[in-house]
């Protein structure tokens, strides 16, 4: 009876299928910052490799993007991380990043921002 439940699954929307894109880019361990493609066609069948590309794409652009604005808010030395800024930047790009997704890049961008921005500062400081 599975094959009769695919038959009849609903196709997921694009914003819905940007956000898991998103979720799985975000994985950490040996699927960290790797193409998504397999994964989620894995979890959606009827996808074509060029539909995957372009989710892959723009995923990865919206991990990156968040990354690149925490890395910036740190580099010119804020005090605290800027939420709302954060969330303002990534939507004027990525407009389909929901609050659960916002959450976890802003959590993930802090994380990443900080582990490079510490490097930085240290080969700065013993070169």
């Amino acid at each position: 009876m599975e094959w009769l439940r695919r038959l009849f699954r609903r196709r997921a929307s694009r914003e819905e299928l940007l956000r898991e894109g998103l979720a799985l880019a975000m994985d950490w361990g040996d699927d960290w910052l790797s193409p998504i493609n397999t994964r989620l066609h894995e979890r959606h069948r009827y996808l074509g490799a060029d539909e995957l590309a372009i989710i892959n794409d723009e995923c990865q652009a919206a991990m990156r993007w968040g990354h690149e604005i925490m890395h910036d808010q740190l580099r010119d030395g804020a005090r605290s991380v800027d939420a709302e800024g954060f969330a303002h930047l990534i939507h004027e790009r990525h407009p389909w990043v929901d609050e659960e997704t916002m959450a976890r890049l802003l959590k993930q961008s802090i994380y990443y921002a900080a582990k490079t921005g510490g490097y930085e500062r240290d080969a700065r400081a013993s070169g």
